[in-house]
């Protein structure tokens, strides 16, 4: 079925920003300016008009009292939850009918909660909320439903630059199935969501068959497996946990012969392109390379841990991976995300450059280059190139992207303008240079 054009976009059900973001967008439409109005209430929230405001007031008033009575604000989750819960109370579930929706319709009311599989959860959950929010209170059981549906059915909300700004809810799109091989991205215009197709000559055919990753998909088959049956609970047998020769090369090791090739990561494995079969003595190696990717990963990702000793400890694993971790191996992953923050952070420009275009090789091995999230690491490794002085590989970026990003964003998006700036700017170093 060819899906009407409508079918992949709505306008957020309730969202909340994080903390770190409350002051930079608006509230209610999510306009991101300098021209933004703060709440004569809380001092905490902010509008682009008092239109906006007016329109947000019967939401955020229990919000904006708890944030007076406390002198804090709550957590993302916790401001989505009163949101919702505000909405619930006026009767309004979100109600959308539409030919292509399975069951004919969707609302607050239908979405999963996996049942018990949340309660411990959902009871701290409950516990935090009495702590923030201000009486009258509802029904526990309707802040325990919240909590799942907004666990089980929730977005990360992002601008579009492809940043996390926030957490929100969509009644319709979260009909979509997961896959670890998607075929869409979740993408907004503001306050509009929308599912991207990854492949634009293969559009999905229906709303569930829109699949968009409900997690990080460059990791391992087992690793996704067992975080989707964590936080989802579901074993997933998507198209891409079905894929064994893309799994296979996801976790391949380096060849002990040959420069570029790949062998299974089984005792007994050979070389793809030429043959070699593995020794014990280059398992090992690789075993413990493995193993070593595994074991650093949970502190690499914990931010309590100062960046400098997770940077250290991410260059002694890429020196092991050298020779044992194929080039593709999404292992590396981890470790390269962080080399090209920290190298960002301290404005190392060369190593910024080395490990942004690492993970884009990797990006484009396994997520191709129509994904949306391919294009914008394309854009942040243009700004890079510009700094620089790689004028040739700006332009030829930023060509690539600039057509396909303003489809997705509109064309007076600020990343299409600052696109189109940049490939300007570089375009007239190069006159200059001839």
């Amino acid at each position: 079925m060819e899906l009407p054009e409508d079918a992949l976009s709505e306008n957020l059900y309730a969202f909340a920003l994080a903390s770190t973001q409350i002051k930079e967008y608006c509230n209610r439409c999510l306009t991101n300016t300098t021209r933004l109005k703060k709440c004569a209430g809380c001092n905490e929230f902010f509008y682009c008009s008092q239109e906006c405001q007016k329109m947000d007031w019967k939401i955020h008033k229990p919000e904006c009292k708890s944030i007076q009575e406390h002198g804090t604000l709550a957590s993302d989750s916790m401001r989505l939850a009163m949101r919702i819960i505000v909405l619930l109370g006026k009767k309004n579930f979100g109600h959308v009918t539409a030919s292509y929706i399975s069951t004919g319709s969707r609302s607050f009311l239908t979405l999963v909660d996996h049942g018990s599989f949340l309660d411990s959860g959902a009871e701290a959950f409950y516990q935090e909320y009495l702590n923030f929010a201000l009486p009258p209170y509802p029904e526990p059981d309707v802040v325990k439903s919240v909590f799942k549906k907004i666990s089980i059915n929730g977005f990360s909300v992002s601008n579009s630059m492809g940043s996390a700004i926030g957490h929100g809810l969509c009644i319709k799109l979260s009909a979509a199935n997961h896959s670890c091989k998607p075929l869409t991205r979740v993408c907004y215009r503001n306050r509009t969501a929308m599912l991207v197709p990854i492949d634009p000559y293969k559009p999905p055919t229906s709303l569930e068959g829109a699949c968009h990753s409900y997690i990080d998909e460059l990791q391992p088959v087992s690793a996704r497996q067992a975080e989707l049956k964590k936080k989802y609970n579901f074993i997933c047998i998507c198209e891409g946990c079905m894929d064994d020769e893309r799994n296979e090369a996801m976790e391949a090791w380096a060849c002990g012969d040959c420069a570029n090739g790949k062998v299974p990561n089984v005792e007994d494995g050979r070389c793809g392109s030429c043959g070699w079969k593995m020794t014990r003595d280059h398992y090992e190696l690789c075993r413990t390379a493995e193993e070593s990717a595994i074991a650093a990963k949970p502190k690499i990702e914990n931010e309590s841990i100062p960046l400098e000793t997770r940077k250290v400890l991410c260059e002694k694993l890429m020196e092991l991976f050298d020779e044992t971790l194929h080039a593709f191996n999404v292992h590396r992953v981890v470790p390269q995300r962080l080399l090209f923050f920290a190298s960002l952070a301290v404005q190392d420009i060369n190593g910024a450059s080395k490990h942004g275009k690492a993970l884009l090789a990797m990006m484009m091995r396994y997520q191709g280059e129509h994904d949306p999230i391919v294009m914008l690491k394309k854009w942040q490794i243009a700004q890079i190139c510009h700094a620089n002085g790689e004028y040739n590989e700006v332009v030829k970026l930023l060509e690539e992207i600039h057509a396909p990003l303003k489809e997705i964003y509109t064309a007076d998006a600020p990343i299409s303008l600052n696109i189109g700036r940049l490939m300007e700017m570089a375009r007239s170093e190069l006159q200059k240079s001839r």
